[in-house]
């Protein structure tokens, strides 16, 4: 037995110690993947932060594909190779299981060969590869005039249950999340039936589409190692089969809809909402929607499911296959789930639990790989966050209204109690925030469930009947119904206030402990929204059900909040976490923490102090000098807008004779990120001087459109500048409940540990500013960190603040910038000096 254990572990390595990589790695990308790999078998959560231009996207691909066929390979030996040598007739019949499994592959890739082949002869032929279209004259009907459609079905049992929408937004907490379980049940959308046999996955999430196909051409590149040799046996010769990665693209109904007429909906919502309309049972043939897979479509679908695995396609490529077979991407995607190794899908349909199960998707005992996971927490925050106007609750009560006296005659039963119920819970809502915001001013304020329901009988209202019946008896879109087919202008604009109710309604269930209401004034309207506090139950299902969760980044640091606040209740031994430094020398990176500007005015961007006329001057003629030095181009990020327009305000004024603006134009054209504004433009122009040899020089935010994505790469960012720390405003509503609740969570961790209450208190002031700071931290090093793409690019960082000079905020830096920091403060003429002599050694 110990025999087999050592062998066993010996077999845990690698197959190939460079891991299939295209190229040839850098030992950081070894680092990486090795780890990645142990990670996965070990079956743990693990952080990786690997540098924007290390390659992380590759090492992603190459160590978990390595692991994956490692492990089915592995498995099947398992399976077939334990056998006792002496019962000749159990060891017959592993045989005959394994070639059967064998003879299953060998006919699935020799299919998607020959499909690879014809279309790959189609493009050159230049086919439109349209061989299963079929003519179809149905009309889809938008509008329903007939008052009856909208009339709610009489409704006298709260047990009973039809159809439910799937539009609404899922997880709030475990105990409404349970009730929402119970309230929807599963709705089969198509009468397909979708394969049995599921295979091993990595499930890939990242931000965006953009994001993942950028992933997916590097997907292109990679031949992992095959789980079994497979032959191909010809007139000709034996020959071993090659086994492509079998990949599948995800998206939402927005994004593979090949329905015009729904696509043409300008909200998520109201697309979802018009596609489930048009299946419901008892619709009418000809307004079904005629793309919608049904039983006498299932050579089309697995046609589409073949099609759709046999090459690596990103989610353009699938909606394109949909189109060429006249048959829904979004629903026929389902069938090729099962035999995919690698799903590439948004956010939004990984942290949804009703999204994965209505797409089929199941990450019990496969890999979670969720890539730009610096923003993972605020992420799931916003995925279960609502917000609703006072302008769309007001709407929404008209159209109730409306809708009562319309039908007054004909609502009977609990479908009349339902209604007037709503109409109480509208009414207590509009109240509620007119006093609340009248007194707060413009100021946003907290306010509680209770005091949300605490009006015109509201109190007396039971949210999860009602929420169940409002599921039932789909009112609210019947009621957005009814409106759109009374008013002359054009229907479904997507404002779908009932709907955005409905989804309000689900969050007034919450716990306390897990989010909070506020109130305030936002754009001459009055806002009301609930923010997740804690992430922790709404991502911990995926954790415990996965075989291994990655979170990868470029700037993952500083990362004890995930430790802390996102998996603190796993044991520390399931949690690893790893840096790694950068692919280019350490010639190739000059950082520095700049405490004083030329004439020795200490910089201290403090909120309070940041105001000062005489230290923005300094600022800029800092800028300016900078600029004299650096070749091409400088990035310079602020803390906020309103800052960055109060800089150039005084820039353009001072000195009087010759404006700093005008000397920093003098040196490279000056650009200005403006909020709103497209990047696009911006970013082109700025490319545009800097090829022109003039230079450039790009004034941007923190968190704004350039500090995220935008890689300022070569001639784009040989240096940029970070402008103080752009700390959240404390003071705010939201910040103060944030660190509210970081400060219970930890008092509560220590009492438990049987600290005193002393201890308690100052640990857990410790741990909120700890927080705070780490999201300003997270914000700055995701700015910073874009100016290196590859091994031969350099860049200089200037971090413009006394605060830099911290170990407090230095040791919340990246390991491959602190590393390149001077160890203390020094003047500006020689960090002027020393910049100079980089960049004359890169001559």
């Amino acid at each position: 037995m110990a025999n087999y254990s050592a062998a066993t572990q010996l077999n845990m390595e690698p197959s190939q110690t460079d891991f299939y990589h295209p190229y040839q790695p850098y030992v950081i990308q070894l680092e990486f993947m090795m780890n990645l790999y142990k990670c996965i078998e070990e079956k743990k959560v693990g952080i990786f932060e690997s540098p924007t231009g290390t390659g992380k996207s590759l090492s992603l691909i190459c160590g978990a594909l390595t692991w994956l066929r490692d492990h089915e390979r592995r498995m099947l030996n398992a399976t077939f190779g334990q056998t006792d040598a002496s019962d000749w007739l159990l060891q017959a019949e592993f045989a005959a299981q394994r070639r059967a499994l064998m003879l299953e592959r060998e006919e699935l890739e020799l299919k998607l060969t020959k499909l690879r082949e014809e279309e790959n002869r189609q493009k050159q032929r230049g086919s439109d590869a349209r061989g299963f279209k079929k003519a179809r004259t149905a009309v889809i009907q938008n509008q329903v005039s007939v008052d009856d459609d909208f009339l709610v079905e009489d409704y006298e049992s709260d047990s009973e249950r039809t159809a439910a929408s799937t539009t609404s937004k899922e997880g709030f907490s475990s105990s409404t999340q349970a009730l929402l379980d119970k309230l929807r049940p599963s709705v089969k959308a198509t009468d397909v039936e979708e394969p049995g046999s599921d295979r091993l996955k990595v499930i890939f999430c990242s931000r965006t589409h953009s994001q993942l196909t950028q992933f997916v051409n590097e997907l292109r590149r990679v031949k992992p190692p095959p789980s079994m040799d497979l032959m191909i046996d010809d007139a000709k010769q034996n020959s071993k089969l090659e086994e492509i990665v079998k990949h599948l693209a995800l998206g939402s109904r927005k994004n593979l809809c090949i329905n015009p007429k729904v696509l043409q909906l300008s909200s998520t919502a109201a697309i979802n909402e018009r596609c489930l309309d048009l299946q419901k049972p008892g619709i009418a043939k000809d307004k079904k929607c005629p793309h919608l897979p049904s039983k006498e479509d299932k050579a089309r679908v697995d046609a589409f499911r073949d099609r759709v695995i046999s090459q690596i396609r990103d989610i353009e490529d699938v909606g394109n296959l949909g189109k060429d077979l006249q048959i829904c991407p979004y629903y026929a995607s389902r069938t090729a789930i099962a035999p995919v190794e690698i799903l590439t899908l948004p956010y939004p349909l990984l942290l949804q639990k009703s999204a994965r199960e209505a797409m089929g998707i199941s990450v019990r005992d496969n890999v979670v790989i969720i890539d730009e996971a610096h923003n993972l927490m605020d992420a799931i925050a916003d995925t279960f966050s609502v917000s609703l106007r006072l302008s769309q609750i007001e709407q929404a009560l008209r159209q109730m209204t409306a809708y009562a006296i319309r039908f007054k005659q004909r609502l009977k039963g609990k479908n009349r109690v339902y209604v007037t119920q709503v109409i109480r819970l509208l009414n207590s809502l509009i109240d509620c925030l007119q006093v609340v915001t009248e007194k707060a001013h413009s100021h946003e304020v907290t306010v509680t469930a209770a005091k949300l329901m605490s009006g015109k009988g509201a109190d007396q209202v039971k949210p999860h009947k009602l929420l169940q019946y409002l599921y039932e008896s789909k009112l609210c879109h019947k009621v957005e119904g009814y409106s759109d087919s009374q008013s002359d202008e054009k229907p479904n604009t997507g404002k779908g206030a009932m709907m955005q109710f409905q989804n309000f309604l689900t969050v007034l269930m919450n716990p306390d402990d897990e989010g909070r209401f506020f109130a305030g004034r936002q754009d001459k309207d009055i806002v009301v929204r609930y923010t997740l506090l804690d992430p922790r139950e709404h991502f911990r299902e995926i954790v415990e059900e996965s075989r291994a969760v990655i979170l990868a980044g470029g700037t993952m640091s500083p990362m004890s909040d995930y430790a802390d606040y996102l998996f603190s209740y796993l044991n520390r031994e399931s949690l690893e976490m790893f840096s790694f430094g950068h692919v280019i020398p350490p010639s190739h990176l000059f950082a520095q923490a700049v405490v004083k500007g030329p004439s020795n005015i200490d910089f201290d961007f403090t909120f309070e102090r940041r105001g000062s006329e005489s230290m923005i001057v300094e600022l800029g003629n800092m800028v300016l000098r900078t600029c004299t030095v650096v070749p091409d181009g400088v990035v310079v990020f602020f803390p906020s807008y309103d800052y960055l327009t109060q800089v150039i305000s005084v820039w353009q004024r001072c000195p009087a004779s010759c404006s700093l603006m005008q000397s920093l134009a003098a040196k490279k054209t000056v650009f200005q990120e403006s909020k709103g504004a497209a990047a696009d433009d911006l970013l082109r122009d700025y490319a545009i001087a800097i090829d022109s040899g003039k230079g450039g020089l790009l004034l941007s935010v923190v968190g704004g459109k350039l500090s995220e994505g935008i890689n300022f790469s070569d001639k784009l960012g040989r240096a940029v500048i970070a402008v103080g720390l752009p700390f959240p405003n404390a003071n705010g509503a939201e910040w103060k409940a944030k660190m509210q609740h970081i400060e219970e969570l930890q008092y509560h961790q220590c009492k438990k540990a049987g600290k005193t209450e002393g201890e308690s208190r100052a640990a857990a002031k410790s741990a909120s500013r700890d927080f705070y700071e780490n999201a300003c931290m997270r914000a700055v090093n995701q700015s910073i960190g874009r100016v290196i793409r590859h091994r031969n690019d350099y860049a200089v960082i200037l971090m413009v603040d006394r605060r830099f000079s911290t170990a407090r905020i230095t040791q919340k830096l990246p390991g491959w910038i602190k590393d390149s920091m001077h160890n203390s403060p020094v003047a500006w003429k020689v960090t002027e000096a020393d910049i100079e002599a980089f960049f004359k050694a890169k001559e």
